[in-house]
């Protein structure tokens, strides 16, 4: 299970000032302390961890690269129930892109290896890395 992890550490800007910054990241633990741990062992304990959900993310199609954002695809499965209504179930993806196109080429790519899947959106997200 994923859990989302916000944070707020101290950063140092380039002309040295000390600012308080909040940031984002995801972890596949199975309880809420481990999140909690893997967060503050980010920082060596010198951050605050103020927010953990459970994430709707199910699963991360490509690992992390450096000066590439995240972002979060929404794809639908299209199903016919047993009274013979149409229903949709709609699952979360991370996918690290440098863009929304190569996000929804990368996202293609994934949905071709047999899922019968349609991409019904890709939003950028705030989430820095996978820990």
């Amino acid at each position: 299970m994923f859990y989302e992890i916000k944070l707020k550490t101290e950063k140092e800007k380039e002309n040295g000032e000390i600012k308080e910054v909040a940031e984002h990241f995801i972890t596949d633990v199975e309880l809420f302390a481990e999140a909690e741990c893997k967060g503050l062992d980010l920082y060596n304990n010198n951050c605050d961890v103020f927010s953990i959900i459970r994430s709707k993310i199910k699963e991360i199609v490509n690992d992390k690269e450096e000066d590439k954002p995240f972002f979060k695809a929404t794809v639908t499965d299209t199903f016919t129930d047993e009274d013979g209504n149409e229903k949709e179930n709609k699952y979360f993806i991370l996918v690290c892109a440098k863009d929304i196109p190569e996000a929804n080429k990368i996202m293609e790519d994934y949905l071709r290896q047999g899922f019968d899947m349609k991409i019904d959106g890709i939003v950028k997200t705030k989430i820095l890395d996978v820990i």
